[in-house]
């Protein structure tokens, strides 16, 4: 009988430790801070139902094994159409379903630049975290987004190791390209419209992190627009570039194939050094346009530039 009480005390005594143990755990989970463009988000824990909002942060999340709730199915890259099966679609990638999203009880809600103006929206419903990356900044916001995305679902190693590959990519392009002065345009097509990109503005990363220097008409001027400023062909054969990298938007967010090589097919680009030298580039128009900060995205973006890049 004292046997059966002994150990029957000790039972209750290694459930009461145990309950103890998990009570203190729960009450010590690591929260991580999130300083992000819309404030600061707390994250308590590991998040388990993770809803993301858009196609860069959902590449990151798919390179450090953390698998979603629900996404955007809208445009998805090919490296991501996988996603279309496993999630639940959220809307999308600037108009998100609320409910769809409220229904699926999110504790970690990812936000990328498109959402920006329904940010408050979002974090009615659970924490919520902005992805953003500005065009003047983008390896810079790249990284911290990277390493939030770490620290929160406790992948450090694994972002450091993509952000220390990555960074060396950089590195050897920009050494390369400054030693040799290169000459750039950064230009996309929308339709018929043509518009040019500089320094500082949506795709910077040509400029600021490459190396390429601005090619500029002296003779004529570019028009301001919502997407870049609108330039001629008469321009870029003035600005003589050295390498032209297009992107068309009509095939980034899916309206047509896209008439890019067709529109640029003509006798001013003909002439420029960027056509003789065979260093026109259309680039990866999802990689640039949609799913910008992505782990594939950036490695894409390099490949693209790669192409340029003469050894």
């Amino acid at each position: 009988m004292n046997k059966i009480l002994n150990s029957a005390r000790k039972l209750v005594t290694g459930l009461t430790l145990v309950l103890a143990s998990s009570v203190f755990m729960t009450a010590h989970a690591k929260t991580v801070t999130v300083e992000h463009i819309k404030g600061s988000t707390e994250v308590s824990g590991v998040p388990q139902r993770v809803v993301v909002l858009g196609h860069g942060s959902l590449d990151v999340l798919d390179q450090i094994g953390v698998a979603p709730v629900g996404a955007s199915h809208m445009l998805l890259p090919d490296y991501l159409k996988s996603y279309a099966k496993t999630t639940k679609n959220t809307g999308s990638l600037s108009e998100p379903d609320f409910e769809a999203i409220y229904m699926l009880k999110p504790d970690l809600i990812i936000a990328e630049n498109r959402m920006l103006k329904v940010y408050d929206q979002l974090a009615q419903i659970a924490p919520t975290i902005m992805f953003y990356v500005e065009g003047d900044k983008y390896w810079a916001d790249t990284q911290k987004n990277w390493r939030t995305l770490g620290d929160i679902f406790e992948k450090q190693s694994e972002v450091e190791a993509l952000i220390e590959k990555t960074q060396k990519q950089i590195t050897a392009v920009n050494q390369k390209v400054t030693k040799d002065e290169t000459t750039a345009m950064m230009l996309m097509n929308n339709g018929s419209n043509i518009a040019m990109f500089n320094k500082g503005s949506r795709f910077s990363i040509i400029f600021d992190d490459f190396g390429f220097v601005e090619s500029k008409s002296a003779k004529v001027a570019p028009i301001k627009g919502s997407h870049g400023n609108l330039i001629s062909f008469e321009y870029i054969a003035d600005a003589k570039p050295e390498v032209i990298y297009v992107l068309d938007r009509e095939q980034a967010i899916g309206r047509s194939e896209g008439r890019a090589k067709q529109l640029f097919d003509n006798a001013l680009v003909a002439e420029t050094p960027a056509a003789k030298l065979d260093n026109i580039v259309f680039i990866d128009s999802s990689a640039w346009y949609l799913a910008g900060g992505g782990v594939t995205a950036t490695q894409r973006m390099l490949n693209d530039i790669d192409r340029t890049v003469k050894q």
